[in-house]
């Protein structure tokens, strides 16, 4: 197993894919407002572009940077959430933790907090709900672990949702609700270079554990027993995983608000090309995902001045994309 994830041959395909996130990149930075060559860019990368690369980058670039950030956070996350529960359905708010962060968001904007409480309170709110979902788990002594994560996860996000309702009743509706509904809908538009940095830290390390833990979410996958008889401690692997896709999740939607369908449909597109190993699939769901949030990114802004929050587009764009990928794996399988 660990001599096909390190062949040359096993990577082509996710490298290809991380690639090709990159020209995406590279081809919105060319086109559009403020458009420059993709040499021009390069150059302005190290200093020594023309004036309007550079203000392409520093006008463009860290929505961009937030965008694919935040694509490949969720994506990622969701990767990890399927492998370890065996369920091609896990998104990454099966533990509540969208929910939570938003509820933490919504609650410092209904406070007036700025910019970075707002984050830092959905960060919190995201990595709470996930702790409390863990944590009530563990207090059922269930004989299947991963049942009794789902469920309490559902009841952590309910009770975030409720939290969130009230946050929405009790705020001033002309001061207040307008950024706290336009915030729940998502959007890059407000992202600084200095907030996408920053998310970079916690999404870097949360990719790094899923990949360190590579086979052994495969093994993880198989069952406990399977684990055990290893030489593997099933449980706290477990929870390692999952702190690393709840850490993800948090950050993304701490940077972006609530950006839905990314999560579940990227692994997806992503497991047709590289298969359904874990040390592979994960990156190159990270890479798919960035991709796909650039493409909502720019749908949001070709639509008139007025942009439509990039919630709807990805769900408007994802259910139907998801479909059909799932039909027509179905159908193969």
């Amino acid at each position: 197993m660990v001599d096909s994830l390190i062949a040359p041959r096993a990577w082509a395909a996710p490298l290809a894919l991380v690639l090709l996130a990159l020209a995406g990149a590279a081809t919105v930075l060319a086109t559009g407002p403020l458009a420059a060559p993709p040499d021009a860019l390069a150059a302005a990368l190290f200093g020594s572009g023309p004036p309007e690369a550079e203000l392409a980058l520093a006008l463009r670039g860290p929505r961009l940077l937030a965008a694919m950030t935040c694509g490949a956070a969720l994506a990622g996350a969701g990767a990890g959430f399927q492998i370890l529960f065996r369920n091609p359905l896990a998104s990454p708010d099966l533990l509540g933790v969208t929910s939570g962060a938003g509820f933490g968001a919504a609650l410092a904007l209904l406070l007036g907090a700025g910019a970075v409480l707002v984050q830092g309170a959905a960060f919190a709110g995201g990595l709470a709900t996930g702790a409390v979902a863990v944590a009530c788990a563990a207090l059922t002594r269930s004989g299947d672990g991963r049942l009794a994560l789902i469920l309490c996860g559902i009841v952590a996000g309910a009770l975030a949702s409720a939290g969130l309702g009230l946050v929405v009743i009790a705020a001033e509706p002309y001061s207040q609700l307008p950024s706290i509904t336009y915030w729940l809908l998502g959007s890059f538009t407000r992202a600084t270079a200095g907030e996408a940095a920053l998310a970079l830290a916690p999404v870097g390390l949360g990719a790094a554990t899923l990949l360190w833990l590579g086979f052994r979410l495969d093994v993880l996958s198989l069952g406990d027993e399977q684990a055990r008889s290893l030489g593997l401690r099933a449980a706290p692997l477990r929870l390692l995983a999952l702190a690393a896709a709840a850490l993800m999740t948090s950050s993304a939607v701490a940077v972006a608000g609530v950006v839905g369908w990314i999560g579940l449909l990227a692994p997806h597109a992503a497991r047709r090309v590289v298969g359904e190993r874990a040390g592979r699939l994960i990156p190159a769901s990270m890479a798919v995902g960035a991709l796909f949030a650039l493409l909502i990114d720019r749908l949001s802004t070709a639509f008139g001045p007025a942009e439509l929050p990039v919630g709807l587009l990805s769900a408007a764009v994802g259910a139907p994309t998801f479909l059909i990928l799932f039909i027509a794996t179905s159908r193969r399988a």
